[in-house]
């Protein structure tokens, strides 16, 4: 059994080349990450309408948005959810990639409880195969609610680039939060939002709200990954060789 999913529209605005460019930058970026906590894509096709599809991995567990909402899950799962989350975006970042738009709706499972990484529409290439310099990102891409503080810092210059890999571990922070609490922890990560300014107030004394029952190590993390500084905010990486990550036990 696989999944079809048939790419979106093409915008009035955009013409054909560029409209096939997207489309075949996605597959190729999905098609090249082979790993177990990543979709993994097959082919790319057209239906009996003409409509470009995509040919991808069957994930019957569906997305972690619905689960959430469905299913009262525990610590431990929560925990297991985020690690595996954290290895295949330390798997995608070390490929030279970022996916720019990580949030419950686009982790699906299997019917096994494995969670993978699915929906690379808007995902940035930092970093080929043939170059060992990087490059950053540009473009307001994904949901709002997600983004890092440097986007909203560079709302007035798009020129201003960011660093994907930052984005996906501040994205992936949120994400935890909401597989916590079942809400987002801020609208916006800007100086617009009042529970934004409260949480960098907290943050200097290590008392923000959603971190008062965690462990030390666990606070570690979050607060590092929850770092509005990108250049300092953790790796996935770093994350998973942080005593607490690695203790989790994967279900």
């Amino acid at each position: 059994i696989v999944a079809v999913k048939a790419f979106r529209k093409r915008d009035r605005d955009e013409t054909e080349k560029s409209y096939h460019k997207r489309m075949t930058s996605e597959f190729c970026i999905s098609k090249a990450l082979r790993h177990p906590h990543i979709v993994e894509m097959f082919d790319l096709l057209k239906d009996h309408k003409g409509r470009w599809c995509s040919v991808m991995e069957y994930c019957s567990g569906g997305d972690v948005f619905t689960v959430m909402q469905d299913y009262e899950l525990n610590d431990n799962e929560i925990d297991c959810l985020f690690k595996q989350l954290l290895k295949g975006l330390a798997h995608m970042h070390s490929c030279g990639v970022a996916h720019r738009d990580i949030k419950p709706e686009n982790l699906v499972m299997t019917s096994e409880g494995v969670l993978k990484i699915t929906d690379f529409g808007v995902a940035d290439v930092f970093q080929s195969c043939f170059h060992k310099t990087t490059h950053l990102s540009h473009g307001h891409c994904g949901s709002a609610p997600y983004w890092p503080p440097e986007l909203f810092a560079r709302a007035e210059n798009d020129n201003l680039g960011y660093d994907g890999r930052a984005f996906d571990i501040w994205s992936a922070a949120v994400t935890w939060h909401c597989l916590l609490y079942r809400r987002m922890p801020f609208l916006e990560a800007s100086d617009t939002d009042e529970k934004f300014m409260e949480y960098l107030e907290q943050r200097s004394t290590q008392s923000w709200t959603p971190l008062s029952k965690c462990t030390d190590k666990e606070k570690d993390c979050m607060y590092g990954m929850f770092d509005p500084n990108p250049t300092t905010r953790w790796t996935a990486q770093k994350c998973l060789d942080s005593q607490w990550v690695e203790n989790i036990e994967v279900c």
